[in-house]
């Protein structure tokens, strides 16, 4: 059951993280468009010579697939809309968009290491492994992990309160305050990205040092490349 468990918080994880790279590329993106058209005396400032240089770019790109060139104009044409429709749909900008992209950075990095302690493609607390008998090294490797899922768990403990008192100040101030600066994204949703990753690290860490002590997990070798998970396949 925990396999399984493990096994489909891991495919949650590698979704969250390929959609939250997708949302940081496209806002990220909108926000460079929308803050060259709107420079003064920036010659993408002009819709017309959006037009001009996206058909002759689209006409090129047709061309060297064996299309008709023709096409270059709805290439253009199509450019220069979504270029108009951005200013007119959004004429503060984006202003928010680096915001979000630092708070989703910090979900990004929590996710990633919840991903690389599945995979044992992590670092962890070496306990002299080196200077134990090999009959006792399992046990050895075992306490580490469960010192370093103590830690976890301690970060858990702590930054969980930070991420409630956000969370209060936010709902008492009737959404208002406990935002980044110049948004409306709450404090607590990146400040949140903290307990859930320390979390699923404890629970990565004390799994692990249970199937290590159980002798399911082969320890030995470099301890440097064990730790990181290189030159020994997952069991």
């Amino acid at each position: 059951m925990i396999r399984a468990f493990d096994e489909g918080l891991f495919r949650v994880e590698r979704w969250l993280v390929a959609a939250i790279l997708v949302v940081m590329g496209l806002v990220v993106f909108l926000d460079v468009v929308h803050r060259v058209s709107t420079r003064q005396g920036s010659l993408l400032a002009n819709p017309l010579l959006v037009g001009v240089a996206f058909s002759v770019l689209g006409a090129l790109a047709l061309r060297t697939r064996g299309r008709s060139p023709v096409g270059g104009i709805a290439v253009g044409l199509g450019a220069a809309l979504f270029q108009q429709a951005l200013i007119r749909l959004f004429p503060n900008g984006f202003i928010w968009s680096q915001a979000l992209a630092l708070a989703l950075t910090l979900w990004l990095g929590l996710l990633g290491a919840s991903l690389a302690a599945h995979d044992r493609r992590h670092l962890a607390l070496d306990v002299g492994s080196k200077l134990w008998p090999a009959r006792l090294a399992p046990k050895a490797v075992a306490v580490g992990h469960v010192l370093t899922a103590a830690f976890c768990a301690a970060v858990v403990w702590y930054s969980g309160e930070s991420v409630l008192d956000h969370l209060g100040t936010w709902s008492e101030s009737g959404h208002q305050a406990g935002t980044l600066a110049g948004t409306a994204i709450p404090k607590w949703f990146a400040a949140a990205a903290v307990p859930y990753g320390m979390a699923a690290l404890t629970f990565r860490f004390l799994d692990e040092a249970v199937r290590t002590w159980r002798g399911e997990i082969q320890v030995g070798g470099d301890d440097t490349l064990h730790q990181l998970g290189i030159g020994e396949q997952r069991s």
